[in-house]
């Protein structure tokens, strides 16, 4: 799925516009058995992520900007 070039685009697309912040999937092991590109992101990059994210917001709103 995520080799897709439909999906590829659209994420891609929605990341620019700052829509979503894309933490991308990483090469592993699958649930299916297969090994390649689609499995969940390090807890820990999803965690900065969502940390920074958060820590930003915090800043626009205390600055009186949305």
């Amino acid at each position: 799925m995520w080799n897709n070039p439909f999906t590829e685009k659209a994420s891609f697309s929605l990341d620019e516009l700052g829509i979503i912040t894309l933490i991308p999937p990483i090469k592993n092991r699958l649930a299916c058995g297969d090994y390649g590109n689609g499995a969940m992101a390090e807890p820990s990059l999803i965690y900065s992520t969502v940390r920074l994210f958060w820590e930003s917001e915090a800043h626009q709103l205390s600055a009186g900007t949305s």
